[in-house]
């Protein structure tokens, strides 16, 4: 008899597959009597969850994959902000697999379906994780249909049997926003990643974005936002454009610590005193920004124990892992003017 699958779950206690999804990795909050009717058709149907989600405990080559694409935005040069932010991430997969007796190699080359079956049917790996992970990924439904473990860092949107851990975007942006909207803020802007996080639909770009525009809807203020480009230029094309909308602009969001070293001094360069004229809160990696000055208000991304956390889902199993979102305050908020 073949065994049950996620939609045969949904069909069995009446709910959607993305619902028996959010119960099984516990990333969203479900009643208790849905949860209860997911998890009866679950013992009903025998229901376990498929290979590709389940821990890589017996590895026969003690390798696994970092699947990276390393996309073309990111590849210019090996300093390059984005890079830098980017290294913490591969850095903790590398020293996390060490401390369980394996070898880590890289897949790049655009990291798509294609690299993911070659390296699978070569038999060089015992497992993969997945980087820079996409909406709606294809490499998440293929990792299921290979029955390869596998653990993606990055939270996708559309419901997965893989495991995965990420930070919630989500209430990063949430945080930021309600923090200066109670210091009185009323005209903010978003720094958001790069043009082409948006075109390759990577999720945490997407989940960023419309938090701080839902936010700020739903305080009955106005959304002011654009991708940039982590460069000197991108920095200010985007305040130009940004001011330009909005001369009233009292406060910044921005998405990336590589940014933050080439706004700070734009904005000097402006006049724009920091907080005084501008405040600025940044979601990123604290390890690139603690030498600031001021120290900055900001919403740490944990990269280096998401990138551990991803080994210890490869080696034993578990839920995916929504990692909550803090806000530090440091010196560069203000109340507004």
């Amino acid at each position: 008899m073949p065994s049950s699958k996620i939609s045969d779950v949904a069909r069995h206690a009446g709910v959607s597959p993305s619902t028996v999804s959010y119960v099984l990795s516990g990333k969203r909050s479900i009643s208790a009597a849905t949860r209860a009717r997911v998890e009866q058709a679950i013992r009903e149907l025998n229901y376990e969850p498929h290979a590709g989600a389940r821990s890589l405990r017996a590895g026969k080559t003690d390798v696994i994959a970092l699947v990276d694409p390393l996309y073309d935005w990111s590849s210019e040069a090996i300093d390059k902000p984005y890079m830098l932010g980017h290294m913490p991430y591969v850095y903790g997969v590398v020293d996390a697999a060490r401390r369980q007796g394996w070898n880590v190699i890289l897949i790049t080359g655009g990291g798509g379906s294609a690299a993911i079956e070659k390296v699978v049917g070569s038999k060089m790996v015992d497992g993969l994780i997945l980087m820079e992970v996409q909406v709606n990924d294809e490499r998440l439904k293929l990792i299921e249909e290979l029955a390869v473990p596998g653990v993606a860092l990055g939270m996708p949107v559309e419901p997965t049997e893989v495991p995965f851990v990420d930070l919630d975007f989500e209430g990063a942006g949430r945080l930021c926003v309600e923090h200066l909207v109670g210091l009185g803020h009323r005209h903010i802007g978003l720094l958001a990643p790069p043009p082409g996080t948006f075109e390759k639909h990577l999720s945490y770009a997407h989940r960023l974005w419309r938090s701080v525009e839902s936010t700020l809807n739903e305080a009955g203020l106005p959304f002011h936002g654009l991708p940039v480009e982590t460069s000197i230029e991108g920095a200010q094309v985007a305040l130009d454009a940004l001011f330009e909308e909005e001369p009233g602009l009292s406060a910044l969001i921005v998405n990336g610590e590589g940014m933050i070293d080439l706004l700070m001094p734009e904005l000097q360069r402006r006049g724009k005193d920091v907080p005084a004229d501008l405040s600025v809160v940044v979601i990123g990696w604290s390890g690139l920004t603690k030498h600031i000055v001021p120290p900055l208000t900001h919403v740490n991304v944990p990269a280096l124990e998401m990138a551990r956390t991803a080994v210890e889902l490869l080696a034993r199993g578990g839920a995916a892992k929504l990692l909550p979102a803090t806000l530090v305050v440091g010196g560069t908020v203000a109340p507004n003017r």
